[in-house]
């Protein structure tokens, strides 16, 4: 078996056990009528988010555009911000299944890298309530503040994201990189990706739809990195950049 062959049966392992998360959360064993209910509330809970936003959804209005009872809305999602998670999984759920999955093997690893980071972004732009969050500041921080009622679930999905980067970062280095440096690198580029995504529109200098040259940037900035440049020798830890900029960080 090939390398590329390897890495597309990884990749697709990775996004198989993303879909499983999320589908473990957002779909516990019930029987159909139940299943029905439960996605009756998340469509219904979609449109009001959009509508009204985090702060000022009522979940009494969301129980009764679904057409069920108060009691039974709580039944199925615990909390508002659960039911928002919810919704946001059932975005993310969707968008997977039709828009991550490797097709073309004849990509080179900066063509695999470039596409999967564009796709991952592109979730950001078509999914309505994605996009409603972040141009809502205020709820934004709100559910960030509330993150840790979900963590769990939440922090297992980031996880399985960052092994399925460490994997095309992997790809696109080389062998020449130790498991510890692409470790190191993948979440250095996880939290660029994740603050470009969290970054509120009112502060934000670069669209989202402009991402495409943010992308290039990253995997030039990838490519430019030399085996050693970026762990401590023997030590683990990340090299002070002032070791590898030298005059021109102390100059700033």
């Amino acid at each position: 078996m090939t390398t590329l062959s390897k890495l597309v049966i990884i990749m697709s392992d990775i996004l198989d056990e993303i879909l499983s998360l999320l589908a473990q959360f957002l779909w516990p064993p019930e029987r159909e009528k139940q299943r029905a209910k439960r996605l009756r509330v998340l469509t219904a809970a979609t449109h009001h988010y959009l509508q009204y936003g985090y702060q000022k959804a009522s979940m009494d209005d969301i129980a009764i555009n679904a057409g069920v009872s108060k009691g039974a809305l709580y039944l199925y999602f615990p909390s508002k911000l659960n039911l928002l998670c919810s919704a946001l999984a059932l975005e993310a759920e969707q968008y997977y299944q039709n828009h991550l999955i490797m097709s073309d093997t004849s990509w080179t690893p900066r063509e695999r890298f470039s596409w999967t980071l564009a796709k991952i972004m592109g979730q950001y732009e078509t999914s309505p309530l994605s996009t409603k969050l972040r141009f809502q500041t205020h709820d934004l921080h709100l559910v960030i503040t509330d993150y840790s009622r979900e963590s769990e679930t939440l922090a297992a999905i980031r996880t399985a994201e960052m092994r399925l980067l460490e994997s095309l970062v992997g790809d696109l280095l080389g062998s020449r990189f130790k498991n510890a440096e692409i470790k190191v690198i993948s979440g250095i580029v996880y939290d660029v990706i994740a603050g470009l995504i969290l970054l509120p529109e009112s502060v934000r200098q670069t669209p989202l739809s402009g991402f495409m040259s943010v992308n290039e940037m990253i995997v030039n900035g990838l490519e430019s990195i030399k085996p050693g440049e970026i762990l401590a020798p023997g030590s683990g830890t990340v090299r002070d950049p002032r070791q590898r900029f030298g005059k021109k960080v102390h100059a700033l």
